[in-house]
């Protein structure tokens, strides 16, 4: 059994595991370029267990209205697939999930700063094992807690760029590897820059429930959280703001921002 026995289908930010190797990404100045599957058929024969699994071609058309969002303060939002390889014994996938985008300065010129809190895995939240990547237990919101996936998933946070890995703020360690030395067949090109992103390997456990790629949830924190900062960044962010110059807006000392 492998991860091709469980595809079906991928759509737009909840992927189920897809035969084809390698699924390149292309990053737009403004916008992230999502994938979404709309079909993978099955290419299997079940008739004979010991037969090697076979799968299909698969080509993906870019879904250009898949937009990375911009987050301010705390919020919680799912990472958006822009990668993906599948290892070929069939039973490793590695997927890169674009969570949102790097914020600027804030009005006083400090620079704003992102963290990723919390992972969750199909509505379970992660904790990790000593290197702050594996996961080791999960727990449910009434508290329960399984270690069904102990050692099959892991997942390395990114903030702003591959050669720019976190830890997780609920861990005492974490990944110390940049993205381009982690992720199968990427290379220093793969920079993500500005972006903030998580990189996950899943192996495939069929009497665990591990047969695709689920539903990865992040919590997310940015020290951007003033009214004004916020209205300030998007007015002159050229990146996914109004590009307003910021010689045409004017912060009166009580930090209400008009534009003139």
């Amino acid at each position: 059994m492998s991860f091709i026995d469980s595809v079906s289908k991928i759509a737009k930010g909840v992927g189920k595991f897809f035969t084809s190797s390698s699924i390149g990404s292309s990053l737009a100045k403004t916008a992230l370029l999502g994938f979404a599957l709309s079909k993978v058929a099955k290419s299997i024969n079940k008739q004979n267990d010991a037969q090697q699994d076979k799968g299909a071609q698969v080509n993906i058309t870019p879904d250009t209205s898949n937009n990375v969002p911009v987050i301010y303060g705390q919020s919680y939002t799912n990472g958006i697939i822009t990668d993906a390889y599948l290892a070929p014994d069939k039973k490793t996938m590695w997927a890169c999930l674009t969570i949102c985008e790097m914020t600027g300065n804030k009005i006083d010129g400090t620079a704003s700063q992102i963290s990723i809190d919390e992972v969750y895995y199909d509505g379970f939240r992660l904790i990790f094992s000593t290197d702050g990547n594996t996961v080791q237990k999960i727990y449910d919101d009434s508290g329960n807690s399984s270690d069904k996936f102990n050692g099959l998933i892991k997942v390395y946070g990114f903030v702003d760029g591959s050669a720019n890995p976190v830890r997780f703020s609920t861990e005492t360690a974490g990944n110390g590897t940049t993205a381009d030395n982690l992720f199968p067949n990427w290379t220093a090109n793969h920079d993500m820059s500005g972006l903030v992103f998580a990189i996950v390997k899943i192996t495939y456990n069929a009497k665990n429930k591990v047969t695709s790629l689920g539903n990865f949830q992040f919590k997310i924190s940015n020290t951007m959280n003033q009214p004004g900062d916020v209205l300030f960044d998007y007015m002159t962010n050229t990146r996914y703001g109004a590009g307003i110059p910021q010689a045409e807006i004017y912060i009166s000392w009580q930090c209400k921002v008009y534009l003139i």
